[in-house]
C-alpha cells in the first residue's frame, strides 16, 4: 500500500511538471549543446515517463492501453493548448509523434516488467 501512495504521488507530481513545462515561456533558454531533435527527446522522455509511473500506480495490465490512450490524448491536448493558450508555444505535429512514440515505449517497457514478474 505504501508503494501504492508513493507512485501515486510521483505520477500526480509527473503530471504536473509535464503541464508546466509544456505551457510555461522559457525566453532566456539557450544551450550550447546542439543536439538535433533535443525537444523530440524530451517529449518522448515526458511521455515515456508518464505511462511508466501511471501504470505503476495501477499495477494491473487491465490498465495498461488506457493509460497509454490517455497519455497520447493528454498530448494532444497540451499540443493544442500551446497554440490557443500561450504567445511563445505553437502546436507541432512532430511534438505529438515524439509524445505518441514515447507513450508506446513505456507501455512496452511496463509490460516487459510486469511480465518479468509474473514469470519469476
Amino acid at each position: 500500500m505504501h508503494n501504492k501512495k508513493i507512485f501515486f504521488l510521483l505520477a500526480i507530481l509527473w503530471t504536473l511538471v509535464v503541464t508546466y513545462l509544456s505551457l510555461a515561456t522559457f525566453e532566456d533558454v539557450s544551450s550550447d549543446i546542439k543536439v538535433p531533435f533535443k525537444d523530440k527527446f524530451v517529449h518522448f522522455t515526458f511521455y515515456m515517463m508518464f505511462v511508466i509511473l501511471w501504470s505503476l500506480f495501477f499495477k494491473q495490465s487491465k490498465y495498461n492501453y488506457k493509460i497509454l490512450f490517455a497519455a497520447i490524448g493528454y498530448g494532444i491536448v497540451m499540443e493544442i493548448c500551446q497554440k490557443l493558450f500561450t504567445t511563445t508555444r505553437s502546436a507541432d505535429i512532430l511534438d505529438v509523434i515524439a509524445n505518441t512514440t514515447g507513450a508506446i515505449v513505456g507501455l512496452l517497457i511496463i509490460t516487459k516488467i510486469f511480465n518479468n514478474k509474473t514469470t519469476h
